[in-house]
């Protein structure tokens, strides 16, 4: 086990970085933002001391990995610990306050170690990762930067979901938990002394509704040394990337397959969609079954090998916040990307010079058309895509931020 074991030698300063769901495997964006910031920053910027939910089997699993991204790991038992009890807990929260998503994070047994950890007095900060984990957090230290590290305007998820649902019930189920979440975020953010985003459009947004004075944006970063770029595939294959648990990513599909397809089907007859992600909901994979010309990989090891044989990348989504890691990464590796406005919004990108932006049906066939009938203007897209990328991009950068925003005194402390 991890805890209180020290991992290096060299003094630095020592940061408490709490965050509400178990980093590995890194297969969700936010995830996969906190754990390469903490990797960049470990050994060499900061000393960290993580907590989060862990069973036996993932601290089995992934001790190598937690010990690239922190000092010391110290995990706690989350508030619901089966499915049956996880999700009446969900059913009995929507009639709670809080939205469902925030309520399965408040935990007693955090706020227990965390309150021992302050008592410890060993940290010069205290970070906590995503609003969700916020609702543990009933007092602040003093004397240190408590940060709130947010990685997307969360009441803009439930308003689009709001927006896209079809069915009178979920529109009600949304715009009841977009009530609950707007009022979440408009009573924490300004509690917490510092805030970090992780786009300039969302510090804007929250600086506008909270007057908070000290909201900092934290860049994203992308792995150069395992995305190396290659021109992209001549095969008029489609690719996109993401979990298939996730409700945003899930919605896009659905919307692609149902509204872009057939029409991309006419004017490319030999396309082929690729999507790769875990878990695939079976309602939609059986839809598809009959057409050959899509694949739904599930889980894959490799997800940038996955993607090698594709010639152009699609982002669909119009429900999300924060910004999309995957753009970027699709970006390093070549492929010339396709997305809504919601898919790019909040990234260092401009449409029509580092990617095509397509928010109807018509509109993103005839970007997708355009690119796999023209694979010179694909090579076009994917070297200047690349060279953004590696011009605005970098993991080391954010955690300097990280490191400035937890070394700085808050003011009035």
């Amino acid at each position: 086990m991890l805890d209180g074991v020290t991992m290096t030698a060299r003094e630095l300063p020592k940061i408490l970085f709490a965050t509400p769901r178990f980093l590995f495997p890194l297969d969700t964006g936010g995830q996969i933002r906190s754990a390469k910031i903490l990797r960049a920053a470990h050994g060499t910027l900061l000393d960290v001391t993580l907590i989060s939910p862990a069973t036996p089997q993932e601290l089995h699993t992934y001790g190598q990995e937690l010990k690239g991204v922190c000092d010391r790991f110290i995990p706690y038992a989350p508030r619901w610990k089966n499915p049956l009890s996880r999700w009446l807990g969900r059913v009995f929260s929507l009639m709670g306050p809080w939205p469902v998503s925030v309520a399965t994070d408040f935990s007693p047994s955090f706020q227990q170690l965390l309150l021992q950890q302050r008592a410890l007095g060993n940290h010069c900060a205290e970070v906590c990762d995503f609003l969700h984990l916020a609702v543990n957090y009933d007092t602040m230290p003093p004397n240190i930067p408590v940060i709130l590290f947010t990685h997307n305007v969360e009441q803009e998820i439930f308003h689009r979901r709001r927006d896209v649902a079809t069915h009178w019930w979920h529109r009600w189920l949304w715009h009841n938990q977009y009530r609950k979440m707007r009022h979440l975020e408009e009573s924490v953010i300004p509690r917490f002394p510092r805030i970090l985003t992780v786009s300039d459009r969302d510090s804007h947004f929250f600086r506008s509704t909270s007057q908070h004075s000290d909201i900092r944006t934290i860049p994203t970063g992308v792995d150069f040394e395992h995305l190396p770029w290659h021109p992209p595939a001549d095969t008029l294959e489609v690719v996109f990337m993401g979990s298939m648990d996730a409700h945003q990513n899930v919605d896009g599909i659905q919307w692609f397959l149902k509204e872009v397809w057939p029409l991309l089907k006419r004017r490319v007859p030999l396309a082929r969609v690729r999507i790769i992600g875990r878990y695939p909901p079976r309602s939609l994979t059986s839809a598809y079954e009959s057409d050959q010309q899509v694949t739904f990989t599930g889980w894959v090891d490799d997800v940038a090998g996955a993607s090698r044989t594709g010639q152009v990348f699609a982002v669909p989504l119009r429900v999300g916040s924060g910004t999309r890691i995957k753009i970027y990464e699709a970006m390093a590796l070549g492929l010339p990307v396709i997305s809504t406005s919601i898919g790019a919004e909040g990234l260092e990108l401009e449409p029509n010079i580092h990617y095509l932006k397509a928010d109807s049906p018509e509109a993103f066939s005839d970007a997708l058309a355009m690119m796999l009938l023209d694979w010179e203007k694909c090579l076009e897209f994917s070297k200047r895509a690349r060279a953004q990328v590696e011009t605005c991009c970098g993991w080391r950068h954010a955690a300097e931020v990280l490191m400035a925003a937890c070394m700085e005194p808050v003011c009035g402390q």
